[in-house]
């Protein structure tokens, strides 16, 4: 993407206007290059501005970033408050609000790559960037914990509950972006299989924690199984 054909030269940016705008630019310009290829030159010209006056608003190109990133955090918050708000189920709610978090990284790949990457090192370092972040989260967070409590979990499992929801939906995002599942050599349509996952952690919630103890004694069963096997071969030998 060529930067000079983005917005016609001398706009007039004022009262804030460009600030704006080279959010705007940086959203537009990751649809095409990475966060680490953006720079406020590159930006500036984008917008038609010097290379100058993006430090009236921002004090570098990291600043910028996390501005950018935040609007991202902003956007998918929305989408969440939009289903929190509804009148679904606590078990339809939870699945929406998994599937969006996928959709949202299918959809704007560039932006959420630079949210969740490491081109911004420290969240914490950005006030707008880290409020944003957490009230996505939190929204989130909110709707898988309503579940597992209507599921009947305790409330000291809830955080566990909630990271591993959090972290199947993630990881499932980025694996689907880097182009990494499904495998190359499988044939498996991405909407199946983003259901699937969804709805097999969600199953597991559903089915309480009673299933769960089942499913860790049947394991913890296997092992101490395979340990005593091991320890009489190795005796034998």
């Amino acid at each position: 993407m060529s930067p000079k054909s983005a917005t016609p030269k001398n706009a007039d940016y004022h009262h804030g206007n460009l600030r704006n705008a080279l959010i705007e630019a940086g959203r537009s310009a990751l649809m095409e290059v990475s966060a680490q290829d953006l720079s406020l030159r590159y930006l500036a010209r984008m917008v038609g501005v010097s290379e100058a006056a993006p430090s009236r608003h921002f004090s570098g190109i990291d600043e910028l970033l996390a501005t950018i990133a935040a609007s991202g955090y902003r956007d998918l918050a929305a989408l969440r408050v939009a289903i929190r708000d509804s009148e679904d189920t606590a078990l339809a709610k939870a699945y929406r609000m998994m599937r969006v978090y996928v959709e949202f990284a299918q959809r704007h790949n560039g932006l959420f790559s630079l949210m969740i990457g490491p081109r911004i090192v420290a969240h914490q370092a950005y006030p707008e960037l880290a409020e944003e972040s957490n009230r996505s989260f939190g929204l989130f967070s909110e709707t898988i914990q309503a579940l597992a409590i209507e599921s009947g979990w305790t409330h000291s499992d809830l955080k566990l509950v909630t990271h591993a929801a959090w972290s199947m939906e993630h990881g499932l995002a980025t694996l689907i972006l880097a182009n990494r599942a499904p495998r190359a050599d499988t044939k498996v349509a991405v909407p199946k299989l983003i259901d699937f996952v969804v709805m097999t952690l969600l199953g597991a919630i559903t089915a309480g924690p009673d299933h769960l103890q089942s499913v860790t004694e049947q394991c913890a069963a296997f092992q101490k199984s395979a340990v005593t096997r091991t320890a009489r071969k190795r005796a034998k030998a």
